[in-house]
């Protein structure tokens, strides 16, 4: 059978650093000395508009060169690695728009995430090998899985250009999670969503993570699903982090109230 796809690619759980990570456009400093640490389970990173969050993102999953520092995808420094070998290291992500091949169905596009375990070869799979046929069939069985779970099962069969952008988001984070990766960056997953479409999203993922090796990070301006799912929240303000603990520490921190939440803000004092 095809392994879970929450299991992750190894046994020892997922994690992600920033070490003393800095980024410069022009005269522009987007990122100022970030040292940032997130390991398995659910993980938050909040912040102003332009604080750099994506930017985080972009450095880890290599589309950014950092002027400085490093970052350690399970340990091990991936400067030098192209985004494409840092994806088979264990790095997965998800955009803000999301990145669908929009002609293709919505099973496809899962199928897509499925890539790195075809351990029978392409070649067996085009000549019909048995070996390639069973396990064509228990990643297509995984990808309708995770469909379910997001309740898009009746949709596996339609184009993913079709749907909603709410939908697309769901079929993001589903091709992410069919990685089996270690480690996953969801930038702004909510963005967009119905309500009921939000509650689809945090469901299928409680039920895929937790419990795991997996390490999540999420990028979201929606406070009540970071507090509801993260057990650990980092904050961003002009490039440089602010704050860093438990949902319940973040939202009393005066510094995070002040830069973020606004002066209205109730911390239960």
């Amino acid at each position: 059978m095809a392994e879970s796809p929450a299991k992750g690619t190894g046994d020892v759980g997922g994690s992600i650093a920033w070490d003393d990570v800095s980024v410069a456009f022009g005269s522009n400093q987007v990122l100022d000395g970030v040292s940032l640490s997130f390991s398995s389970g659910f993980n938050g990173l909040i912040g102003p508009n332009g604080a750099g969050k994506t930017t985080c993102f972009n450095v880890a999953s290599g589309f950014v060169a950092p002027s400085s520092g490093q970052v350690r995808l399970n340990g091990t420094d991936v400067r030098g690695l192209s985004a494409v070998k840092r994806s088979r290291a264990g790095l997965a992500r998800t955009f803000q728009t999301p990145r669908l091949v929009l002609e293709m169905t919505v099973l496809e596009n899962v199928l897509v995430g499925t890539e790195r375990q075809h351990r029978a070869g392409h070649v067996r799979e085009v000549l019909s090998f048995p070996r390639a046929r069973r396990e064509a069939r228990e990643l297509a069985d995984m990808s309708m899985d995770l469909l379910r779970r997001f309740g898009l099962e009746g949709a596996a069969g339609q184009r993913a250009g079709s749907l909603s952008l709410g939908s697309q988001k769901l079929v993001e984070v589903a091709r992410a999670l069919a990685t089996q990766s270690t480690v996953l960056l969801l930038d702004e997953p909510a963005a967009g969503l119905s309500a009921s479409d939000t509650s689809a999203m945090v469901d299928g993922l409680h039920q895929l993570v937790e419990g795991t090796s997996l390490c999540v990070v999420i990028v979201e301006h929606d406070l009540q699903l970071i507090m509801s799912l993260c057990s650990s929240v980092a904050v961003l303000d002009f490039g440089r982090i602010i704050s860093q603990g438990t949902p319940e520490m973040i939202l009393q921190d005066k510094a995070v109230v002040d830069a973020y939440l606004g002066a209205g803000f109730a911390t239960g004092d």
